[in-house]
């Protein structure tokens, strides 16, 4: 359970650093790219592979860390896209229960 929730705050915090610098750098055409490497480098500095940390047997300990590298820069991307649906159901659910209570 806990690796779950290391993936999803590393993964949310290395599309942050490509996000953070693509408002200063035009990066649209290699963001994904930079947050896939980003993801991989942090896994690696970090010596963190979940196959590693699940016993699943992969060909090398470089190829752990490029899966994980993977799965970080996958939840980058989809943690805050769901944030943002959550909050704009919760915000639509809001303003209707106003809009009867006037």
């Amino acid at each position: 359970m806990y690796e779950f929730a290391i993936v999803v705050l590393l993964g949310v915090g290395s599309f942050k650093v490509i996000d953070m610098l693509s408002e200063y750098v035009d990066l649209s055409k290699i963001h994904t790219l930079l947050t896939i490497a980003l993801g991989v480098a942090v896994a690696w500095v970090l010596d963190f592979s979940l196959f590693a940390q699940w016993g699943v047997d992969v060909r090398s300990e470089q190829l752990g860390y490029v899966g994980t590298g993977i799965m970080l820069a996958g939840a980058g991307y989809a943690v805050p896209q769901v944030f943002e649906h959550v909050a704009e159901v919760i915000g639509h659910r809001k303003e209707t229960s106003l809009s009867r209570a006037a």
